[in-house]
């Protein structure tokens, strides 16, 4: 009877996950400019099927920032039922934050060029894996500042520092390439180059998301001060490391040539894979071990 009822538990959780995934959805369709179900069957624009699926990503990380906690040794519907007001609360907070994140991203991000123009008209998909890398990353980054929030004040104050960090870090990786990322995404749609941005994104996000979230001791012990202090140590001692794999990556794990030549000359998209793919790896290992 009691691993029915967990079940039952679980499944109540899970009906409210997709629920929430459902109305996002229809939000975010809802809130762009052009129809996204045409561009997904009718145009099979590849780009805005990745713009969408970095925006489902994005939720899916906001909501398990919102559910993740203590689970009740013995729980109950009422329980359940008090849990649910906090996470409506939590989850519809954070569905704003994803597009507020989301506005951000697209204005400075790739600022030299209309993103919308570039996935919608052009189909661009070099663009649209950024941007739903930059959707993905921020959904990391609110499910951090969810989970390990105080209260709803410093859930936001964290959020809109770390976001800040996500772009600056962005802007960064810009500098530290050997091409022009965004006239490379942009009027040559190489995806090789969005693959590779794209995963240096979400790997910077996987270790601020760390730098967020505090255990349930030092909650209760932090203050915002304390958990800003946090973040900032992840979030610098990551993007330095990520900095320094980006050279070394470019010299060393493409056998007979060089990332960078590869990416602008060749548009080898495996080139970007492996990029992705090595800072995503030390982000997963600096989450674990740091």
């Amino acid at each position: 009877m009691t691993e029915l009822f967990w079940l039952l538990y679980s499944a109540g959780y899970l009906i409210f996950a997709i629920i929430f995934l459902f109305i996002a959805n229809k939000l975010f369709d809802r809130l762009t400019p052009y129809s996204v179900k045409t561009h997904l069957t009718e145009k099979d624009n590849a780009a805005v099927g990745l713009l969408l699926s970095g925006f489902m990503l994005g939720i899916t990380a906001v909501l398990c920032g919102v559910l993740a906690g203590d689970t009740p040794e013995k729980p109950d519907w009422e329980s359940f039922s008090k849990d649910l007001i906090p996470i409506l609360i939590y989850g519809s907070l954070g569905l704003l934050m994803l597009f507020v994140a989301g506005i951000l991203n697209d204005k400075i991000v790739l600022r030299r060029f209309s993103n919308q123009e570039e996935i919608v008209t052009n189909q661009n998909s070099a663009v649209g894996i950024i941007m739903a890398a930059t959707y993905t990353g921020s959904g990391l980054i609110i499910a951090g500042s969810i989970s390990g929030g105080l209260d709803i004040r410093s859930v936001i104050s964290t959020f809109l520092i770390a976001q800040c960090g996500f772009i600056i870090f962005g802007l960064v990786y810009q500098l530290v390439t050997r091409y022009d990322d965004q006239k490379e995404i942009g009027q040559n749609k190489n995806l090789a180059a969005g693959i590779g941005f794209s995963g240096n994104l979400i790997a910077f996000s996987i270790i601020l998301m760390k730098g967020l979230t505090v255990d349930v001791e030092l909650t209760v012990a932090w203050d915002l001060a304390d958990r800003l202090l946090h973040m900032l140590y992840y979030g610098i001692a990551g993007s330095l490391l990520l900095v320094i794999l980006r050279f070394i990556t470019d010299r060393v794990f493409l056998p007979g040539g060089r990332i960078s030549e590869e990416v602008v000359k060749d548009k080898n998209l495996n080139a970007g894979y492996i990029e992705a793919t090595l800072a995503i790896s030390v982000g997963a290992i600096l989450f674990f071990c740091l």
